[in-house]
């Protein structure tokens, strides 16, 4: 158990960067669109545009951001076909939303920076990138269904910047171009920054809600999707391809495993309050999921990747 305990003491200063966050709002007027603006437009594109730089490519690493995109579309898909049984309103989109997507970015991306290699957090940030186009592409047409058409949704995809420092790491990465030295230097201040502003606006958001509104069943099933589903799927898959296929490698399963045991994501609230979808019983989910993987997230990394 000692890994779990270096790990729960590795998680805490992320937790109290939450507390910053809230304190910056209240204390200091600070808003989150602000601050979500600097991480979407400038510190998300140079993480990933640094992981693929570093990572080895080959056909099997390029298909990770599809699956991942399969993966996070079907269980949104699945579990709002579920929400008919249960609700009549946006609930349903919303928990079918927060079903498919996760906190890989601001959550699960700090956590692999302590926890992986530099190639590691590279097979990461391409895992990351199909969950990014899915809340963006599938996720956001669902939860918005009804208030935006199909072809707005996909101009706003292909607004991502995150595609775009895609793109050009991977053209580096094939092309064997060099980069300078002082760019890697560079890189260690970003991440850094990263891993503070990405978790202080879990507390931004916190500050800015009048009130929480809390739904059982929308808890419960978001919580079996994130925490019973996801893993057991992701295990599932990584023990076949370890047992009969062999297309990934045991860095490659471990980046996965992290991908599918992170809380509910940001973006949940993010969007419902731009929709006015509910923000509120979104803002409580996310808050109940994240105090939840302060235990359950060093426990199956534990367990299943260190």
């Amino acid at each position: 158990m000692v890994s779990f305990s270096v790990l729960i003491m590795k998680m805490l200063p992320l937790y109290m960067n939450i507390g910053l966050g809230y304190v910056a709002s209240k204390a200091l007027g600070t808003t989150r669109d602000s601050i979500a603006r600097i991480m979407f437009f400038i510190i998300n594109p140079l993480i990933i545009f640094n992981g693929v730089l570093n990572v080895q490519l080959s056909a099997a690493v390029l298909f990770l951001p599809v699956l991942t995109f399969v993966i996070c579309s079907s269980l949104c898909l699945i579990f709002y076909k579920l929400g008919k049984g249960f609700w009549n309103d946006s609930s349903r989109n919303l928990m079918a939303f927060s079903a498919g997507s996760g906190n890989t970015g601001y959550f699960g991306l700090p956590l692999a920076l302590l926890i992986f290699n530099q190639e590691a957090e590279g097979v990461y940030v391409l895992a990351l990138l199909g969950v990014v186009l899915y809340e963006n592409s599938v996720g956001y047409y669902i939860l918005a269904k009804g208030l935006h058409s199909s072809s707005e949704c996909a101009r706003k995809v292909l607004r991502l910047p995150a595609i775009y420092a895609f793109m050009g790491g991977l053209f580096l990465n094939l092309s064997g171009i060099g980069i300078p030295h002082v760019f890697s230097q560079f890189i260690d201040h970003i991440k850094g920054t990263f891993t503070v502003m990405g978790m202080m606006i879990i507390g931004l958001g916190l500050a800015n809600l009048e009130h929480f509104k809390f739904d059982r069943k929308f808890i419960e099933l978001t919580f079996i999707a994130k925490f019973l589903i996801w893993p057991a799927l992701i295990f599932g898959l990584t023990t076949l391809d370890s047992n009969f296929f062999g297309f990934y490698d045991t860095v490659t399963h471990k980046a996965l495993f992290l991908v599918s045991i992170v809380p509910m994501a940001v973006n949940t609230v993010i969007i419902a309050t731009i929709l006015d979808t509910q923000p509120e019983k979104a803002a409580t989910a996310v808050v109940l999921s994240t105090i939840f993987a302060l235990i359950y997230v060093p426990l199956m990394a534990t367990i299943f990747i260190l």
